[in-house]
């Protein structure tokens, strides 16, 4: 019955953490354990010990230094042998009712990822633009039907455990800002998964204003890291032909803007961007 080993980073959101924790009250007869791994300035323990928790948690210390992706890897290390993982950020708020369904749409054993959907203010279902080839091939233009889907969000999805072995048991910690859904989704697809989306599975998403991947962004040079990232999620996954072809189109898209506006910051961050993608190895938890 306590088959779901669940993966909670979190970074100055004791509030927000508090909350979810609470909420995973209801999920509490199918919780094999909850890992926290913390990136917090301050020591959270006795917040923590203070909420009625109906299952056992582990709170793991983190360096601030270190990625979000790093902080989920540390708690793999904790993993026994459950059946599912099921990895969510710390400022999901999640009814009851979300977890009902979860277990029902895993019984007939025919998901290997499950993919809850995501509400936050401002959504607009219907009105999703493509930006980029990856969002074209695996984006659905209308959110509110299920389909299956490429991109895995890895603060918001439940694995089988032989799915995730056989995609490396890992998050590739090179990503930083950008570009971890997609390489998630895309080894998870390689390792034969059938990964599905199901929006009517309701998870509000309350985007702190602060922690998380924000803070990390304030410390990069974020046009430029997230051209650096596309380049290596190609150069990972793809040809050394598709590469280039992804290197010519940005270059074109850049010298247009150069045109347009005079700026010359995107071809910039195009061209460096690429030259500085060849990222050595799957960085993973030392």
């Amino acid at each position: 019955m306590k088959n779901f080993f669940l993966v909670i980073p979190t970074r100055d959101r004791i509030g927000f953490l508090s909350n979810l924790l609470l909420d995973l009250n209801a999920f509490a007869p199918y919780i094999s354990q909850v890992v926290i791994v913390d990136q917090s300035i301050e020591n959270y323990t006795s917040n923590l010990e203070k909420l009625e928790l109906n299952y056992p948690y582990i709170l793991v210390k983190n360096d601030r230094s270190q990625s979000v992706n790093h902080s989920r890897n540390q708690a793999l290390a904790f993993y026994k042998e459950e059946e599912w993982l099921f990895f969510l950020d710390d400022d999901l708020r999640i009814p009851s009712q979300a977890f009902e369904q979860i277990v029902a749409t895993l019984q007939p054993n025919v998901i290997d990822v499950l993919i809850p959907g995501i509400q936050f203010k401002g959504m607009k279902e219907q009105d999703f633009q493509y930006h980029t080839i990856l969002d074209t091939i695996a984006k659905p233009h209308n959110f509110s039907k299920g389909r299956f889907r490429l991109q895995v969000c890895s603060g918001l999805n439940i694995v089988k455990k032989e799915v995730f072995k056989e995609a490396g048991f890992y998050f590739d910690e090179h990503f930083t800002i950008w570009g971890d859904d997609w390489d998630y989704g895309m080894r998870l697809l390689q390792a034969g998964a059938n990964i599905y989306y199901e929006p009517k599975i309701l998870v509000e998403h309350l985007h702190a204003p602060s922690g998380g991947q924000r803070d990390k962004g304030k410390t990069l040079d974020v046009g430029l890291e997230k051209q650096k990232l596309y380049f290596y999620f190609f150069r990972k996954h793809f040809s050394r032909a598709v590469v280039k072809q992804q290197l010519y189109l940005g270059v074109i898209e850049g010298a247009k803007i150069v045109l347009r506006s005079g700026s010359i910051t995107q071809l910039k961050n195009t061209i460096k961007g690429y030259k500085v993608s060849n990222l050595k190895g799957n960085k993973q938890c030392e």
